[in-house]
């Protein structure tokens, strides 16, 4: 039995037309008006924008933009970012006592990729970085076969700032530039005595 029949009892050329104007709205419609709504849950970021992470009243640690990335959440210790599916985040200046240093966030990020064995993860060697302003850190990066995740932590004095992000690794590599850029552009602030 035809579709118009089945839908509103009779057979007819006005009843064929609603049938195709109803697929025609669930097809092309829906995702128009989807697409105009504003996600109130995203924030865009201008390109090149500088990104300040922590507390007025604490050390903070400042990152300039790069690529096509969205807030999607910030606290005064953290801010996370999104792109293609990916996330960022990028936490505030902490105490060495607190985090570790570099060397032993990157441990940490190791033992746990290498602890998810059905993942699979391989992790690279630790790769050392000095940023822009002239901070140390290392960076590791962890894939499967499907995923990427990479691990940063840089150290200014007595303090340590972490970045990490996780990908597709279908999109992973036309990202990484960006995240390269974004750590090298770390430049921390010292809280005000």
């Amino acid at each position: 039995m035809p579709l118009s029949i089945r839908i509103i009892g009779r057979s007819s050329a006005p009843g064929a037309l609603f049938v195709v104007a109803v697929a025609a709205f669930f097809v092309f419609g829906l995702p128009l008006v989807a697409s105009s709504i504003p996600d109130t849950d995203e924030t865009p970021v201008p390109a090149d924008a500088t990104l300040t992470i922590g507390a007025p009243d604490a050390s903070q640690v400042t990152v300039t933009l790069s690529g096509d990335w969205t807030e999607a959440a910030r606290t005064d210790g953290n801010i996370t970012l999104t792109n293609a599916g990916a996330e960022l985040s990028i936490a505030a200046p902490q105490p060495i006592a607190a985090t570790g240093t570099p060397d032993d966030v990157i441990a940490r990020a190791v033992a746990d990729l290498t602890a998810d064995v059905e993942a699979s993860w391989v992790a690279s060697d630790p790769i050392e970085l000095t940023t822009d302003a002239g901070d140390s850190g290392l960076c590791v990066t962890g894939t499967t076969v499907v995923d990427v995740a990479m691990t940063c932590a840089v150290q200014h004095g007595e303090e340590v700032s972490t970045l990490t992000a996780t990908a597709s690794a279908q999109v992973w590599p036309s990202l990484q530039p960006s995240v390269d850029a974004m750590v090298r552009s770390m430049r921390f602030t010292e809280a005000a005595a």
